[in-house]
């Protein structure tokens, strides 16, 4: 009788249990809320900003750049010189009004006749005044203006070459500076380990009081090593920040490995000396100059002009007189020796703009080859020093072991471990070396988008 009063209550409990949809059980049994995931596309969730890449930063220092947009405005007033230039050669046309006010006296004629002053006469005119020959001035201004507006784009070209040169300076220094606090860092963990493993080696009595401080000796040299790298990141984020305009602070930079990064002979490079802006930027100097012996030469030459008046309105004796056309000619003399200092003064700055030019073509071939070897070079150690970092990921290993089985002691460990931090961190440079090499090769040629 006792089991079946007990089966009887343990089926009603079960029944209570199971028939009771806002119980407490039941509240366990419900299946948890699976959270979203970071990547889902919930309209409350905030959107991840993409990594900032070299081109991002480019561009976003185009748009900062006093120095790129000052060279601009130059371009505009190049333009601003082809109008003035043009004006000498198209003249001007003027409506002229004019209203003379003049005493009302008797004045004697000729043969004895008496002349009345008219106290008011106006008039109205329309004015053509137009150079018909200025000794190939016009011509000059004209070729001198358009040259220079030439002179000017090359400029404002070669300008946002060389920003991109400086932002790809900063970009990579930031990225070599972070991936050095990133080694530290592991080597810290490393070090801390083994400080660890020899502490509790001492107190079994293998290992000496000694290699343990010696190891704490290498971990704040270390952690010396990583407050200095945490300042030079600094610095460099500074000047990323200020070529930008903006804080890279929480913004992640992601470089972009480049797809071609194959050794062409040094020829082929030295083959975009005579395209490169800076170069036709000082070519178009020495036509400007050019242009300006012969603005100067027009002194010795004579001018003629044509001076035509068309008028609406006139009063007095030529009131019948609707236009009148006057020619002059002006021949030069002497000029007080003024037009012979103008032209020397033109020759001397035509020859200095040739040697400007020589002098930048020399400085690009010097350029080029300077950083065809950088880059060819710092390729080879980078090269070489992906080779020594295995290799020494390998000796701290087997130094390891061996201190284990007591083959070698603590300092040839440490020595190992120094030797990896002192390899990684080489290799780390030299990559960012060959990036920033790249990119002054890049500019170097002329190659920026």
């Amino acid at each position: 009788m006792k089991n079946k009063s007990f089966l009887k209550i343990g089926s009603f409990i079960l029944c209570l249990l199971l028939g009771a949809p806002n119980g407490l059980f039941a509240q366990a049994t419900t299946p948890p809320v699976t959270p979203p995931k970071e990547d889902s596309a919930s309209p409350d969730a905030p959107a991840k900003e993409s990594p900032l890449t070299l081109e991002d930063c480019y561009q976003l220092a185009l748009i900062q750049s006093e120095t790129v947009a000052i060279q601009k405005e130059m371009i505009s007033r190049a333009t601003a010189q082809m109008f003035l230039a043009t004006s000498q050669a198209l003249g001007k046309v003027d409506f002229v009004s004019t209203r003379n006010l003049q005493d009302s006296g008797v004045a004697s004629g000729s043969g004895g006749t008496t002349i009345y002053n008219d106290p008011d006469v106006s008039e109205r005119s329309f004015v053509v005044n137009q150079p018909l020959f200025q000794g190939f001035k016009a011509l000059g201004a004209l070729t001198a203006a358009g040259n220079y507006k030439k002179q000017q784009r090359e400029a404002w070209i070669r300008a946002k070459e060389l920003l991109y040169r400086d932002v790809a300076l900063g970009f990579y220094s930031v990225l070599r500076f972070q991936n050095d606090l990133r080694i530290n860092r592991d080597i810290h963990e490393l070090l801390k380990q083994r400080i660890k493993e020899l502490e509790e080696r001492e107190k079994i009595g293998r290992s000496r009081a000694s290699e343990v401080a010696t190891a704490v000796t290498s971990l704040k040299q270390l952690e010396a090593d990583l407050a200095g790298s945490k300042g030079a990141l600094a610095t460099a984020q500074f000047y990323l920040e200020y070529l930008i305009g903006g804080s890279i602070e929480g913004k992640k930079l992601q470089d972009v490995q480049s797809q071609d990064l194959t050794l062409k002979p040094l020829s082929d490079y030295l083959k975009f000396i005579n395209t490169r802006p800076d170069v036709l930027a000082a070519e178009h100097g020495v036509k400007v100059a050019k242009s300006g012996i012969l603005v100067a030469q027009s002194g010795f030459w004579p001018t003629i002009s044509l001076n035509n008046s068309w008028y609406t309105h006139r009063e007095g004796n030529l009131s019948n007189a609707n236009w009148d056309l006057l020619f002059t000619m002006d021949v030069p003399i002497f000029s007080g020796t003024a037009t012979i200092g103008q032209l020397k003064d033109s020759i001397s700055v035509f020859k200095q703009q040739k040697l400007s030019f020589s002098q930048v073509r020399r400085q690009a071939e010097l350029e080029i080859k300077q950083s065809y070897d950088s880059w060819r070079f710092s390729r080879e150690q980078y090269l070489a020093l992906e080779e020594a970092v295995a290799s020494a990921e390998n000796n701290y290993k087997l130094q390891t072991d061996e201190y284990r089985r007591s083959l070698v002691n603590n300092l040839d460990v440490l020595a190992a471990l120094q030797s990896l931090n002192n390899t990684q961190q080489n290799k780390n440079q030299s990559f960012y070396q060959m990036k920033q090499d790249e990119a002054r090769l890049k500019v170097a040629i002329g190659d920026v988008a």
